[in-house]
């Protein structure tokens, strides 16, 4: 009787992973019957071509330059206060936004199938450092349910001398409807630093609340988003960097 190894590899004359279809991908992925390393290859092949499509969850910003190293989800019947903190974020920082973008964020947070994750993250990116979250607020598109419609706010404290301050010192907003993003139409974004005066209390009031949850909710095993695939896939994984004074111990 043959068993399959737990370090089980492909011998040198197989076919290169990234010319397999998704399908036949998700089926050895599936197995998890091969070393570490090759799944993570096979994750993160998956994963681009899932990108190239567009399906699921993830954009552009929420993986190049991050490692995500916890995530929760909450919503709108459960966490009210949180919901309402975001809205008011977006509300104050979308006020001069196209009629359209401002329609959908208001739409989209109002929708009963809204689906809500805060993603902590370390950034990395052009030599800046960061910690932050991202509060990402999604939904499946109607006509074709492995679609999504996403609004990301991001909020970062930079790490200085190694150290953060646990002050708000970055805003990044998202807006990016599926039917933007299918025909590669340009996403609303803003990039929010440094604050106009009355910013600072606005976005450092949603920021401390979260992180008074994140303290909460790492308790609560029911709060976690886990996937076993998240254990492959490069973004995700323990922190590159705990800057001194992080907010998230």
């Amino acid at each position: 009787m043959y068993i399959a190894s737990a370090t089980l590899e492909l011998d040198t004359e197989s076919l290169d992973p990234s010319n397999l279809s998704m399908p036949a991908l998700i089926r050895e992925l599936n197995q998890q019957k091969r070393p570490n390393w090759f799944l993570r290859k096979l994750m993160n092949t998956l994963e681009s071509k899932r990108q190239a499509k567009g399906l699921g969850w993830s954009r552009p910003w929420n993986k190049f330059g991050l490692n995500i190293f916890s995530t929760h989800t909450f919503n709108t019947n459960n966490d009210p206060e949180y919901f309402e903190l975001i809205r008011a974020t977006l509300h104050h920082f979308l006020a001069n936004a196209p009629e359209p973008v401002k329609e959908f964020a208001d739409n989209l947070l109002s929708d009963p199938e809204c689906m809500a994750f805060t993603f902590y993250h370390n950034s990395d990116i052009d030599g800046e450092q960061c910690e932050g979250l991202t509060l990402s607020l999604g939904r499946k598109v109607q006509a074709d349910r492995s679609k999504r419609d996403r609004i990301d706010l991001i909020l970062e404290d930079a790490r200085i001398d190694g150290k953060v301050d646990r002050l708000v010192d970055r805003v990044r907003i998202y807006v990016c409807p599926w039917d933007n993003y299918k025909n590669d139409k340009q996403h609303y974004s803003q990039i929010i630093s440094p604050f106009a005066p009355g910013d600072q209390r606005l976005t450092q009031g949603l920021y401390t609340h979260c992180v008074s949850q994140y303290h909460q909710w790492k308790k609560d095993e029911s709060r976690e988003w886990n996937h076993w695939s998240s254990r492959y896939i490069d973004y995700f994984g323990p922190r590159s960097f705990i800057p001194t004074g992080t907010s998230f111990s």
